[in-house]
């Protein structure tokens, strides 16, 4: 049962998932409108946030994690969300952690683009792949959280020990 059928925020983990100057991202795509985001999804009751975001990226992906440290942690509230999916409802209340991630797979001579695959979840609609984009090709693309974008356009990874919390944005 989804925990915000109770009146209850859900805990997720997503994975920023890291390699050679790109990031994985999910594709999705609405009636005139195509945006992107993390791979990762909800923490089962017992699972550690860690245990949570492997599980997910390899479920989603089928990439093996090892994840580096946590670097955010959001809070999105969907009834004062703008541009909220259109299947979500506006009672969706979620804390994410999310986690810098790397490969923990050999290379095997393949290329960042080879890596991975996409099989649709027939929970998610709308959810139309998995692309490895350049950190230079950011732009023009939507990205959820925003946050992230601006955060993959400076200096990514950040460097120190600080995880950063971005508030509810409209």
């Amino acid at each position: 049962m989804d925990p915000t059928a109770k009146g209850r925020p859900v805990v997720a983990a997503r994975g920023i998932v890291y390699h050679d100057g790109h990031v994985l991202l999910l594709r999705a795509e609405e009636p005139g409108r195509t945006y992107y985001f993390l791979p990762g999804g909800h923490v089962a009751l017992g699972e550690r946030l860690a245990d949570a975001v492997v599980r997910e990226v390899h479920e989603e992906t089928g990439l093996r994690v090892a994840v580096v440290r946590p670097l955010y942690i959001r809070e999105f509230i969907a009834a004062r969300h703008g541009r909220r999916p259109a299947n979500m409802p506006k009672s969706h209340h979620a804390l994410a952690v999310i986690f810098l991630c790397r490969l923990d797979e050999p290379m095997g001579g393949r290329t960042v683009s080879e890596l991975g695959r996409f099989e649709p979840d027939r929970g998610v609609q709308g959810v139309s792949a998995l692309e490895w984009v350049s950190l230079k090709d950011l732009g023009g693309r939507e990205i959820h959280p925003p946050q992230l974008s601006a955060m993959l356009c400076r200096d990514f990874p950040p460097t120190g020990d600080a995880v950063e919390f971005w508030e509810e944005e409209a």
